[in-house]
């Protein structure tokens, strides 16, 4: 799937007989492909990254990705005469399987993107550097959402709906939000309206999860409702 002529500036690696280079077949990563929940987006590399990269360590071939080496073509005995390098045949077959398994996990417009990418090296630091910027922009992003978000007007499922897509959105780029920091952020953002419920259920420790601090503020809320159901019931009376 590629030549040497195709990589830019590798580092030719002197010694001709690495040990590291297993005997791969296209079966060996058939195996692992049910193991990727997700394709490769703009908005998923660090989840992506994370499934990838143990399976690519587990066949032995994690140097594709991070190193610039290629074996020699040929090598040289005590002679002086030369013969091609079984090293070399190995890490083209390895590099061609994973460079096509890598882009069977990816989506069209990425794939569009990285079309030019020769080796898996070259394809691993083109997302690096166009996916990367991405994730640390989109942290920013995610965490100021997270600090200002407010339910405001809005009803309480809308209001936890965007709380829950920011969180996801978080996690996806490995910075999960903690449990704890969940429900006090949320607990803030309802405003006064809720004061006292938030002051009951965060004022001091044993601190509830946030599945269970959910659970208690649609109790709140129902509870809530029908007070205003009997107000509203003595008011046409």
């Amino acid at each position: 799937m590629v030549s040497s002529s195709q990589t830019a500036s590798p580092e030719i690696m002197s010694s001709a007989t690495n040990t590291n280079e297993p005997q791969l077949t296209i079966q060996s990563f058939h195996q692992y492909s049910s193991l990727i929940s997700i394709k490769l987006s703009t908005t998923n590399y660090l989840m992506w990254r994370s499934q990838i990269t143990p399976l690519v360590r587990s066949l032995g071939v994690f140097h594709h990705l991070e190193s610039e080496e290629i074996p020699t073509e040929e090598i040289k005995n005590d002679e002086g005469k030369t013969s091609p390098n079984p090293v070399y045949a190995a890490w083209i077959v390895n590099d061609g399987l994973l460079l096509s398994w890598l882009c069977g996990t990816m989506n069209e417009e990425m794939l569009s993107s990285i079309f030019d990418a020769g080796t898996v090296r070259q394809l691993w630091k083109s997302l690096e550097e166009q996916l990367l910027p991405i994730t640390i922009e989109k942290e920013g992003n995610m965490k100021n959402m997270f600090m200002t978000i407010k339910k405001g007007s809005r009803s309480l499922n809308e209001y936890l709906k965007e709380f829950k897509w920011i969180c996801d959105n978080l996690t996806a780029i490995k910075k999960p939000v903690s449990d704890l920091d969940k429900a006090f952020r949320f607990a803030y953002g309802l405003g006064p309206k809720y004061e006292n419920f938030r002051l009951v259920m965060l004022t001091k420790p044993p601190y509830p999860a946030f599945s269970q601090f959910l659970l208690a503020l649609q109790g709140h809320e129902q509870s809530l409702e029908a007070l205003r159901d009997e107000e509203k019931k003595i008011y046409r009376t």
